[in-house]
């Protein structure tokens, strides 16, 4: 079982985009999120030490990531999270990586802009030659398929 993460941190690297062999679209990018504390000898904020996540955004996900998010900017990222060790030569040493099932822009120090993209419908199938009509539903059923919600 992968842990489920929720982090605010900023975006440290233009996100990329790569595909997989089947076509399914990956967005790549690195965040990195501290702590910040008051310190009273200078009367200042303080940055901690970052802690540094690979993230990997799949699908329309990934395809909205790559559209709406880039490097600085200030991001909440919630998901699975996986920490792998690794190895290269004589370095080790361990990585944090997230798989994103959101991500979206911190809104305390600016504003966005959200623009909804068109759903992807596919095309049902037709119904058998025998199949028995389906049931009327009601005038402004907002649950039909299509219909605008009442919220």
């Amino acid at each position: 079982m992968k842990d489920q993460i929720t982090i605010v941190g900023n975006i440290g690297s233009d996100p990329e985009l790569r595909r997989l062999a089947d076509g399914t679209p990956i967005a790549s990018f690195r965040i990195a999120s501290h702590e910040r504390r008051y310190d009273q000898k200078t009367s200042s904020w303080v940055d901690g030490t970052p802690s540094w996540y690979d993230v990997s955004a799949f699908r329309s996900l990934g395809e909205h990531v790559l559209a709406s998010v880039k490097r600085g900017q200030r991001v909440i990222v919630t998901g699975a999270l996986t920490i792998r060790r690794w190895e290269n030569g004589e370095r080790s040493g361990t990585a944090a990586e997230i798989e994103a099932t959101a991500v979206g822009h911190e809104l305390r120090f600016g504003t966005t802009v959200y623009t909804a993209s068109a759903p992807r419908r596919e095309e049902p199938a037709p119904p058998p030659a025998d199949a028995p009509d389906p049931e009327p539903v009601a005038a402004g059923a907002w649950a039909a398929p299509g219909a605008e919600t009442p919220f």
